[in-house]
């Protein structure tokens, strides 16, 4: 009897100190607050960048994607630079990272994130923006691909059907939409490819080297902000200079001010929501949040949207949910954020891009 009194004693007080943690555990009202408010901002920031970017190349009229990815670089790499400068960013990898390792790995890895930022705003001057959003899900087999042949990554063969329900799913969308032109398509799979290289050269050359996104922005953002001006200046710089639109950045110095800075927003606010929830949630929120420059578009610019483009799209998606899924209970854990945002990586977030971090 005396040795069940103390069974059932000994219950109760593990009983009082597993309900006082979880109490402990649980989210205040201003932290619920704070989510609420950081997974919203991430919702908005990012369509708002996308529409921007449009704009900019179509009814401003300032048809240069190579200099409009370089504003958003060169904002990056600044204010990277001026938080350093102030005292707000510690360089934890300072002694590693020399000049010789910057470019063997940190330069490959800012030209492939500059490729990706040319290739998703050039889109625009060809592709509605539903359609680009419809063809960016092609990126997670463009990804899973390229990580077989460099670095030997395999699929499951349950990951491996995802991935070709995703295929199926994009040749939907993209085959109900007759407007698509040849040079829309190409660019939408040169984007895909420039980030899936991107990712798969941050494994193989940046692996280990855990970076928090200001951090990366500090050593990365130069490189392809270096890479984009001399691509624009030998490609766009001819004609900008000779019709005069230089000045209508000038004209329209709050327009090209706020399409830059959204690009580091974009940033930050991946690593926030990161932080604040999972890199899972983030995955479901990009797929949620992709859906607003489709509404957009047939709203505001009135892309027609088919129903074979709308079906194929929807399949993408739920097909890129089990994906993911399938890819957590494989690792046994969270996944990686896209792009390596927030996780730690030294890859980054999109600055000044196309739409930052979707589908990967």
């Amino acid at each position: 009897f005396i040795l069940q009194g103390a069974n059932i004693a000994s219950k109760l007080r593990q009983a009082q100190i597993l309900l006082k943690n979880r109490k402990t555990d649980m989210p205040t009202f201003r932290q619920m607050i704070d989510v609420a408010a950081t997974c919203s901002l991430y919702m908005a920031v990012g369509p708002a960048l996308m529409v921007l970017n449009k704009e900019i190349l179509d009814s401003v009229g300032f048809r240069y994607p190579f200099l409009v990815s370089w504003l958003g670089l060169a904002f990056a790499a600044a204010t990277a630079h001026a938080l350093k400068h102030a005292g707000y960013i510690e360089l934890k990898h300072r002694e590693k990272v020399n000049f010789g390792f910057w470019i063997q790995r940190c330069l490959p890895v800012g030209i492939c994130h500059a490729a990706t930022l040319c290739f998703g705003n050039a889109q625009y001057l060809y592709t509605g923006m539903a359609m680009i959003q419809f063809l960016k899900s092609f990126t997670p087999i463009v990804t899973a691909a390229i990580s077989y042949c460099i670095l030997g990554k395999s699929e499951t063969a349950a990951q491996y059907t995802a991935l070709v329900i995703i295929c199926i799913g994009t040749s939907m969308a993209a085959s109900g939409d007759m407007n698509l032109t040849a040079t829309g398509m190409i660019l939408a799979i040169g984007s895909s490819m420039t980030e899936a290289i991107r990712l798969v050269m941050t494994d193989l050359l940046l692996s280990g080297y855990k970076m928090d996104v200001l951090e990366s922005t500090y050593y990365l953002a130069p490189a392809g902000a270096a890479c984009l001006l001399v691509t624009s200046m030998v490609l766009e710089g001819p004609a900008l200079i000779g019709s005069g639109d230089l000045s209508k950045l000038a004209r329209h110095p709050i327009t090209f001010t706020l399409a830059a800075s959204l690009g580091l927003g974009v940033q930050l606010l991946t690593t926030s929501v990161i932080k604040a929830t999972s890199a899972t949630s983030l995955k479901v929120l990009s797929q949620v949040r992709n859906a607003i420059p489709v509404l957009y578009g047939a709203l505001i610019y009135h892309e027609i949207l088919a129903p074979l483009s709308i079906a194929g799209y929807l399949l993408s998606v739920m097909s890129f949910g089990w994906y993911t899924y399938l890819k957590t209970r494989s690792t046994g854990q969270e996944p990686r954020s896209p792009g390596g945002g927030g996780g730690g990586s030294i890859s980054g977030g999109s600055a000044g891009g196309g739409g930052g971090e979707e589908m990967r």
